[in-house]
């Protein structure tokens, strides 16, 4: 949070839920992984999230099936 305010930048990349809170007591504007793949998407940097959000989901890092479905459907996609 301390380079997020040092390099004045849009947004902090966290997915840590505490972070989060804590980053939004601070008036902190942040993005997780998630949505930095829809960014992408969105700008046609990716034709698609749903490989990028499989090998994500195949790591340690737990997506929660609501939360993939969600992603799904805002990019327009499909399992």
């Amino acid at each position: 949070m301390l380079l997020y305010k040092q390099l004045n930048a849009d947004k902090l990349l966290i997915d840590d839920r505490r972070g989060r809170k804590i980053a939004k007591i601070n008036k902190i504007h942040t993005i997780g992984s998630l949505g930095v793949l829809l960014a992408a998407k969105n700008r046609g940097l990716l034709a698609e999230v749903l490989p990028s959000l499989l090998k994500l989901n195949k790591s340690n890092i737990f997506i929660s099936p609501d939360v993939i479905q969600s992603v799904l459907d805002l990019a327009g996609e499909e399992l």
